[in-house]
C-alpha cells in the first residue's frame, strides 16, 4: 500500500498553498471587486496550482455541468467544467482532464439564476480516491446535490452571491499533492447586480453612430470590416475582407467558418455570434416596422439578357460558366470549368463542394450557394406557374357549365339551370378557373344561352 499523506486531507492548509491562494484571491478581488472568495475547501499542492476562469457574455449563470475522470496509472481525479449563461451552454473551461467517467448537469427551474455554490468533498484512503459533488442555489433557494459519485464524505463549504447580485463568472482552482494522490479543488463565484452586469457587457454602439445604414443586405466588405472594428473584434477584419464577406452573406456565417478565418479564441467567437444573431434580429424588426424588403443590391442576372435558355438542366459546362461570369465571379469560372458543371448536377452543388473545387473566399460560397437556391426557387416558381396556365387552357368551359356547341347542349344547360348552382356560384367557378371577365363576356356571346346562368340578362346588346 502506499504510504499515507504527510498531512492528512482533512488538516488545514499548508502555508505554501494558503500563501498561494490568498495571493490568487487577492489578485481576483483586486480585478474584480465582486469575487465572493474561496468555498474554504481543504486545499494543497506540491505542483503549481491550476486555475480557470468563465464568464457569462451576456446575462447570469443558469446552469453547472461537471464531467469527472480517472488517471488508474496515476491515481489523479480530474474534474471540467461548463456554464449555462441564459438559454446557452459554453465551453468547456479547459481543466487537466483525462478517462472520462462521470458526467452530470443541473439547471437552475424556472428561469432562475445562480446565487450561490456548495461543495462537498469526499475521500476513499484505499486506492486515494478523492471525489467532489456540487450543488446550486437558485435565486436566493439551495437546490439538491447534482449526484455525482462521493466516497466518504469528509467536509461541505459554500459561499453565496450578496443581497441583489447573481453569478455571472466562475473560477476553479486545481491542486495536486503527489505524496498520497491527493487532488484538491477551490472554487469561487463573481456575483453582480442585473445593472452592473449591463454595464459590464460589452455593447454595440447604433449603427448610425459608426456611419452604417440598416439594411444590413447592403453593406460592402468595408461597412463589414467597420461594424468589425465596432465590436472590438478588429484585428479580424482583413481575414473577412480576405474572404469577401459582405452584408447579403455575413447572416450565412457559422463557427466553423470563423475558424477557418483564424478566430481561434473561443471567446471571440461565441461573442460573435451572440452579435451578429442580435444583429439579425434588430434587422428584421426594423424592416417590418418600416415596411421595407431585405434585398441584396446584387441581384440574379436575367437568363434571356444572358443568352441563357431556361431549361437549366441542360446547360452546358459553357453556359454554367456565362452564368458564374454574371453573378460577378468571374475569378470562379476556370474551376467551374475544370470541374465539368453542368446544368444538371449545378443545383447538387453545396458550399463543401465548392470548397474543394478551389472556391476559397467564405463569402464568394456562400453568395454562390444562395444564387442557387435563389435560382431553383425562381424556376420552381416559373414551372407551377406554367403548369397552371396549362391546365387552365385544357378546361373546356362549356363542359363545365353544362354543355357544348350544339342545341341540345343548350337547352340541357338551360333545363338545368334552375335547379343547378345560382348565377353568382357559376360566375365564381369561372373566375376560380381564372377566366378573366373579358374571357367570360366573350364567352358568353358564343353562348347566348348562358346570360341567363349568369344573371347577365336575356341579350347581349350593349356589350
Amino acid at each position: 500500500l502506499r504510504q499515507p499523506p504527510a498531512a492528512s486531507s482533512d488538516t488545514p492548509l499548508s502555508m505554501a498553498a494558503r500563501a498561494l491562494l490568498a495571493l490568487l484571491a487577492g489578485l481576483s478581488q483586486t480585478a474584480y471587486a465582486d469575487w465572493t472568495g474561496v468555498l474554504g475547501l481543504n486545499f494543497d499542492s506540491d505542483e503549481d496550482i491550476e486555475q480557470r476562469t468563465m464568464q457569462c457574455p451576456t446575462g447570469f449563470i443558469t446552469g453547472l455541468q461537471v464531467k469527472s475522470g480517472r488517471d488508474h496509472r496515476t491515481d489523479m481525479d480530474m474534474y471540467d467544467f461548463k456554464l449555462k449563461c441564459g438559454s446557452r451552454w459554453g465551453a468547456w473551461s479547459g481543466m487537466t482532464f483525462k478517462d472520462f467517467k462521470e458526467e452530470k448537469a443541473f439547471e437552475c427551474p424556472m428561469k432562475m439564476h445562480v446565487t450561490g455554490l456548495s461543495v462537498r468533498r469526499g475521500r476513499k484512503e484505499f486506492g486515494d480516491v478523492d471525489t467532489y459533488d456540487f450543488k446550486l442555489q437558485c435565486s436566493g433557494v439551495w437546490q439538491e446535490y447534482m449526484g455525482l459519485d462521493v466516497y466518504g464524505e469528509k467536509q461541505q463549504a459554500s459561499k453565496e452571491c450578496p443581497s441583489g447580485t447573481m453569478a455571472w463568472a466562475w473560477k476553479s482552482y486545481r491542486g495536486f499533492v503527489s505524496r498520497g494522490d491527493f487532488d484538491a479543488y477551490e472554487f469561487e463565484l463573481n456575483c453582480k447586480s442585473a445593472a452592473d452586469a449591463q454595464q459590464a457587457v460589452r455593447k454595440m454602439p447604433p449603427l448610425r453612430d459608426i456611419g452604417l445604414v440598416n439594411n444590413v443586405f447592403h453593406w460592402s466588405v468595408d461597412n463589414v470590416v467597420t461594424w468589425l472594428n465596432a465590436l472590438g473584434l478588429g484585428e479580424h477584419g482583413p481575414a473577412f475582407a480576405a474572404n469577401k464577406l459582405q452584408g447579403d452573406v455575413i447572416f450565412l456565417l457559422l463557427e466553423s467558418h470563423l475558424q477557418e478565418m483564424g478566430m481561434y479564441k473561443i471567446g471571440d467567437r461565441l461573442y460573435f455570434m451572440e452579435e451578429l444573431t442580435q444583429l439579425h434580429d434588430s434587422t428584421k424588426a426594423w424592416a417590418k416596422a418600416l415596411n421595407v424588403q431585405l434585398t441584396s443590391t446584387r441581384s440574379l442576372p436575367s437568363l434571356s439578357r444572358s443568352g441563357l435558355p431556361g431549361q437549366v438542366v441542360s446547360w452546358s459546362v459553357k453556359e454554367v460558366a456565362v452564368w458564374v461570369r454574371e453573378l460577378g465571379l468571374p475569378e470562379w469560372v476556370g474551376v467551374f470549368r475544370e470541374h465539368r458543371i453542368q446544368g444538371d448536377v449545378m443545383f447538387s452543388l453545396n458550399e463543401q463542394n465548392l470548397q474543394e473545387m478551389g472556391v476559397t473566399a467564405i463569402g464568394d460560397r456562400l453568395y454562390l450557394v444562395d444564387c442557387l437556391q435563389s435560382l431553383y426557387e425562381e424556376l420552381t416558381a416559373w414551372k407551377k406557374k406554367q403548369e397552371a396556365a396549362m391546365q387552365r387552357v385544357a378546361v373546356d368551359p362549356t363542359r363545365m357549365l353544362g354543355g357544348g356547341a350544339s342545341g341540345a347542349g343548350y337547352a340541357s344547360a338551360g333545363a338545368t339551370s334552375a335547379g343547378s348552382a345560382s348565377s353568382g356560384a357559376l360566375l365564381q367557378k369561372l373566375l376560380a378557373q381564372g377566366y378573366s371577365m373579358k374571357e367570360i363576356l366573350a364567352l358568353v356571346q358564343a353562348r347566348p344561352d348562358l346570360m341567363a346562368q349568369l344573371g347577365l340578362g336575356g341579350r347581349t346588346g350593349g356589350r
